[in-house]
């Protein structure tokens, strides 16, 4: 049977991918990609987790992994390895991390000061900082729970102690709200009035009261910040709530008592002044009734406007402005219907390249037609840009910045023989002028070549470099997933080296299904 050439380029793909995966579970990782390190060593009381494998971070640039840990002589001793061209310092330090609130721990390494002495390579890092921030915050939010439960024990305590109290008290306010049911009923009609009134002030603040909820989010936010910034006060303010229960426990039955008294001498206020009362509730119908006759004069105001008289009614009724807003409306409508037409596609993908180098990146395609799209995508790399910085009269040190890179280009498409097509790019190509070609074998294979960064910026220790020129081969292997690998900075001999990656695209009727299946509220 004769195989068709995709099938033949599947077989290659999966091949490919079955031997890197062989050689990474084989060996853990390859090791002709593997860069030079140098190791060095730190003790601990206590590595709070921290295991083999663990990253390396020097003043948090990830920079190498812990080889082993092992105790000795009643302390840890902690064994990593750096990448060789970094330089550490004799008055370096060393602390456990933790990525994330319940993250995985890292070694943190602070390289040092020039002038204490470059520390040789196995030498040993004398200042550790002890273990992860995490777990002193559970330990110090153990303790104010604690703190908090023995509040609540007390006020048990106290409420039971002074339950005859209580119970007078709650006696007292039973005489009273039959004294008020029976004012209400005297008032019954004013009453309603001022319901009418409460009715329409819930209108009002229903209106005003998202501008208020949000204000009060941020607000929330706020007050988060500032609980994460004095959790040391805070940790004193539950000490001082325990030494207030405690006074309070003492203190209570007074009040107790004295709020039996208020409640009763309240009682034979009411009772001694409903007919003031009555008065205050007539007062307040004559003012509804005020309110009503304003209302009256508003709703004239707005008739007269409906009519057309005055400025505010001319410029309502204007129709020269309502053809401008009948303008206004078709153009959004055109707009609209370009919109419609463009098909978008959404994805993100990774890659893995030499010495553990890898890429993560989000792309945007917008295609309005089949002779061409646009491109962005935000690229991650974990090479980021190197360069040197003078500390010391010819003391230099290689440092990287990372931050993330745009490619945004202009695509043309070319159609031939049947339904292949070339493709040619160009604008940016991370962060740095570009250009690019496609060979679009069918939908499922294209062969794709891409050259940039003609002046070479990212390494200037290393003189006369060429662009940048990557050959690579995407196969869509089902639906979304993708898989891509090829060469990389093949004009220059230092650097040269493959990437392999896979990743996912969907189109807008893929995103459409999939926000469909989670229910959202989609238009």
């Amino acid at each position: 049977m004769k195989l068709s050439p995709e099938v033949k380029v599947g077989f290659l793909v999966i091949l490919f991918a079955l031997g890197f995966a062989f050689l990474i579970l084989t060996f853990g990782e390859i090791p002709f990609l593997k860069p030079s390190v140098k190791t060095y060593k730190v003790y601990f009381d206590n590595v709070a987790g921290l295991s083999k494998g663990a990253e390396v971070r020097v003043a948090g640039i990830k920079s190498g992994k812990v080889r082993y840990v092992e105790l000795e002589g009643g302390r840890v001793k902690v064994v990593f390895e750096l990448d060789k061209n970094i330089v550490l310092y004799r008055d370096a330090q060393a602390e456990i991390g933790t990525l994330g609130l319940m993250g995985d721990k890292y070694l943190n390494i602070y390289p040092g000061s020039p002038s204490a002495g470059v520390l040789e390579e196995g030498g040993l890092i004398v200042k550790s900082l002890g273990y992860a921030d995490t777990d002193r915050l559970v330990k110090e939010m153990t303790n104010a729970s604690e703190s908090i439960r023995l509040m609540v024990e007390n006020f048990g305590l106290i409420l039971s102690e002074n339950r005859e109290d209580i119970r007078r008290v709650v006696q007292n306010l039973e005489a009273l709200t039959q004294n008020l049911n029976l004012m209400a009923t005297e008032n019954r009609e004013a009453i309603k009035s001022a319901i009418n009134n409460i009715n329409l002030l819930a209108y009002n603040l229903n209106r005003t009261l998202p501008k208020t909820v949000e204000s009060i989010d941020r607000l929330a936010q706020n007050l988060d910040r500032l609980v994460v910034e004095n959790r040391e006060d805070i940790r004193h303010v539950v000490a001082n709530l325990r030494q207030i229960s405690q006074e309070l426990k003492e203190t209570f039955p007074a009040m107790v008592k004295n709020l039996s008294n208020l409640s009763e001498n309240l009682n034979a206020v009411v009772v001694e002044n409903r007919q003031d009362l009555r008065n205050t509730t007539a007062n307040l119908s004559e003012l509804i009734k005020r309110l009503k006759e304003s209302s009256e004069r508003l709703n004239n105001i707005l008739a007269q406007i409906e009519r057309g008289e005055g400025t505010l009614g001319k410029l309502v009724k204007d129709e020269e402005l309502y053809r401008n807003i009948a303008s206004g409306v078709k153009t959004f409508s055109k707009a609209g219907e370009v919109a419609e037409k463009t098909n978008l596609y959404i994805g993100f993908s990774g890659e893995l390249y030499r010495g553990g180098d890898s890429k993560g990146i989000l792309t945007v395609k917008l295609q309005p037609d089949r002779e061409k799209y646009y491109l962005l995508e935000l690229v991650g790399d974990s090479r980021g840009r190197v360069y040197k910085e003078e500390l010391l009269p010819n003391q230099w040190v290689v440092k990287k910045e990372f931050k993330p890179e745009i490619t945004l280009q202009y695509a043309r498409v070319f159609p031939f023989l049947d339904d292949k097509s070339l493709v040619l790019r160009g604008g940016l190509k991370e962060s740095t002028g570009g250009v690019g070609m496609d060979f679009v074998y069918s939908d499922r294979l294209v062969f794709t070549s891409d050259l940039w960064d003609f002046g070479r910026k990212d390494r200037p220790q290393d003189k006369d470099l060429k662009p940048n020129l990557q050959v690579g081969i995407n196969y869509r292997v089902r639906g979304p997933l993708y898989v891509r690998f090829g060469g990389d900075d093949l004009l220059n001999a230092k650097l040269r080296g493959f990437f392999g990656g896979a990743g996912l695209m969907f189109t807008d009727n893929d995103l459409k299904y999939l926000l469909g299946g989670l229910r959202l509220p989609l238009p």
